[in-house]
């Protein structure tokens, strides 16, 4: 049985909501991991998050986004410069939490247009990577990039452009973070893009196509299982749905209208149907 978790934006409102009170929300609903938004990592009370983490015998993932200030592909060097720092305290505290993983928008900027230059902003995105990865190293923490939709990123859309960007890095300690809202929008087959990802896919996302929780849409979760099964997945299935419009999440996320009435009770049925149609294998 793989560890289920949940994004812990889920119960948030705006992005500086406290993080700790939702860690027990999570382990209610039944999840064994809470997945922290490393946004302002150096602002986070990392030390009581951790004694809660304990307190409620969950674990811990994390994930984090780059953006227009702190971009490693920018072809500003204080930018991309700025956006390794943010790496590197992101990865520190992911550490400090017990993630083995950083995943998110790790390459670039969450939501940036396509650049004219994009084999420049490639290269510049490669190198930061390979020093994000010796930091991850140093850290004992797998840096993950989430493929995106074509409406949210540009550098890669697809496992077969990740996996190229993967082989021009060349560490061990940076593989793919995939999510299935975007690959039911960009894969023609969502569990041969799985089965393609094999052994470089070091962390996964559970959510419908319509952004809500498992099971509220036309993801086909068998097949989604049976390929995690087939290319020996041994990592977190964490739930990230968004269902609120409300504050600066629900607008970040394009969320226009409630897309659930009660969120715990949403939250335990994502659970339950977690356990007993993908991680079970």
């Amino acid at each position: 049985m793989l560890p289920i978790g949940i994004h812990l934006s889920y119960w948030q409102v705006n992005w500086k909501d406290d993080l700790q009170p939702l860690i027990g929300r999570a382990r209610k609903a039944g999840f064994e991991v809470a997945e922290f938004p490393l946004l302002e990592p150096r602002r986070l009370n990392l030390q009581r998050l951790r004694r809660t983490l304990d307190q409620e015998g969950m674990l811990a993932s994390c994930g984090t986004g780059l953006d227009a200030q702190r971009d490693i592909s920018s072809p500003d060097l204080s930018i991309r410069q700025a956006g390794l720092s943010h790496l590197r305290a992101c990865l520190e505290a992911a550490a400090e939490l017990g993630s083995p993983v950083l995943g998110g928008v790790t390459y670039t900027a969450w939501g940036d247009l396509p650049p004219r230059d994009r084999q420049i902003r490639r290269a510049y995105a490669v190198e930061g990577l390979q020093t994000a990865a010796i930091i991850a190293e140093e850290y004992g923490v797998c840096l993950c990039l989430e493929v995106l939709n074509r409406f949210e990123g540009w550098l890669m859309n697809t496992v077969e452009q990740g996996l190229q960007l993967l082989a021009d890095v060349g560490s061990p300690f940076v593989r793919l973070h995939l999510d299935t809202f975007h690959l039911n929008i960009e894969e023609d087959d969502i569990a041969a893009a799985i089965r393609q990802a094999g052994d470089q896919l070091g962390h996964f996302h559970c959510v419908e196509n319509n952004r809500k929780i498992p099971g509220r849409g036309h993801i086909p979760w068998q097949q989604v299982r049976a390929a995690l099964k087939a290319i020996g997945y041994a990592g977190f299935l964490v739930t990230e749905a968004f269902v609120s419009p409300a504050g600066e999440v629900g607008t970040a996320l394009f969320i226009w209208r409630s897309l659930a009435e009660d969120l715990d009770e949403e939250a335990r049925t994502a659970a339950e149907f977690l356990r007993r149609e993908v991680a079970n294998f």
